[in-house]
């Protein structure tokens, strides 16, 4: 009986140690769990005098812009839809620079971007987009490549691309608004068919609207960037940071690594040893 009771009395300590231990090792598991070691941080920062951020954590991303990609065709009338053209010439040139470094690459090619959301245009801009795509990746088969795009992704432009560069640039000082676009955005990305990764565009300052508001150009504030880094961290694989070059008063921004936003960036990185 009493080699019963030691017996019971020992395994409820060995119970109540493993219990004890694994209540200390919670929040240890919890903060490995949050630390993903390929959530990266690009610079694609436009600020007069930026340096190379790779010291801090940043990595490189391949920014091309219109100019690069497509030509204009003086046929046509300014802002019509045949006004630009892809053109294959520049894009043989941007990708064999690219092909050998396999760093990601942005199409940034708006022009046809509107026509997306009409229904009588939307087909044709789509060829012109899923063409742009597959004819860089004809050159770089390997890199990340797709096209920088707002709001929800055409199903045939996902489909072409082997990465998604969703934007979410800010309007507004409503946090709750930011964060609802930010969320519901990145869900639709996350019900295709395939599991791309997911770098997000955002911006320090705040996106000009003039029928809505008078931001435009002004510094986000710093509690409010450091809760989009935080709000982005868990949702996607990664973060674009652009910038425009100039503030809400016309003048040209030149980099300082003192800006408040910068700072909470660094910090960021830090906490999660992003590389």
């Amino acid at each position: 009986m009493k080699a019963l009771t030691n017996k019971c009395f020992y395994l409820k300590t060995v119970r109540e140690f493993i219990i004890i231990m694994i209540l200390f090792f919670i929040p240890f598991i919890q903060l490995l769990s949050q630390n993903k070691n390929d959530f990266k941080i690009f610079n694609a920062l436009l600020y007069k005098n930026t340096p190379d951020l790779r010291n801090y954590g940043f990595s490189k991303i391949n920014m091309i812009y219109e100019d690069g990609v497509i030509s204009t065709n003086y046929k046509f009338k300014k802002g019509d839809y045949n006004w630009r053209y892809i053109d294959f010439t520049k894009i043989m040139k941007e990708a064999r620079k690219t092909e050998i470094k396999k760093i990601p690459v942005c199409l940034d090619v708006e022009y046809w971007g509107k026509y997306l959301y009409n229904k009588t245009t939307k087909s044709n801009a789509e060829d012109i987009y899923e063409n742009l795509i597959n004819m860089y990746r004809v050159i770089d088969s390997k890199s990340l490549i797709s096209v920088f795009h707002y709001g929800a992704i055409s199903e045939r432009i996902y489909n072409a691309s082997n990465v998604v560069y969703p934007c979410y640039y800010t309007h507004s000082t409503n946090r709750n608004e930011w964060i609802s676009m930010v969320k519901n955005g990145i869900n639709k990305i996350k019900k295709r068919n395939k599991n791309l990764p997911i770098y997000a565009f955002i911006w320090p300052q705040y996106n000009p609207d003039h029928s809505k508001h008078d931001l435009g150009y002004s510094f986000i504030e710093p509690d409010f960037w450091k809760l989009q880094l935080e709000t982005l961290y868990p949702l996607c694989d990664g973060i674009v940071i652009w910038s425009h070059y100039k503030d809400e008063n016309g003048d040209v921004v030149y980099f300082n690594e003192n800006m408040p936003w910068f700072q909470e960036t660094i910090k960021f990185i830090e906490k999660y040893d992003i590389k």
